[in-house]
């Protein structure tokens, strides 16, 4: 089971091993992505520089501009999940891309 923990700096730690990796190209649409395993409990996400977009999670999630939390450019968000679970992503005003590595 992966766990997150903050180190002597307050910083963000993993505890957990990096599987699978799902590289997403956010369109106008809200897509999904595969199903993540079952045994994997956190989900790295990391956007691209190109632009900002948003995200949902669950068992069949739509992505929104207005009510799903914004991935900002360049940055990278961990969010808990269970197995099963599928991301669904949607673009700001530009594309870009979207990588979900799962950690367990």
């Amino acid at each position: 089971m992966s766990k997150l923990s903050r180190d002597d700096n307050g910083q963000l730690t993993i505890f957990g091993a990096l599987g699978t990796t799902q590289v997403m190209t956010v369109s106008a649409s809200s897509v999904q992505s595969t199903a993540v395993a079952a045994n994997c409990t956190i989900l790295r996400l990391a956007n691209s520089a190109a632009a900002h977009c948003h995200f949902a999670i669950g068992s069949s999630p739509t992505a929104s501009v207005t009510t799903s939390p914004m991935l900002p450019a360049g940055a990278v968000e961990y969010v808990t999940c269970v197995g099963g679970d599928k991301v669904a992503v949607i673009r700001g005003a530009t594309a870009t891309d979207v990588s979900i590595t799962q950690i367990s």
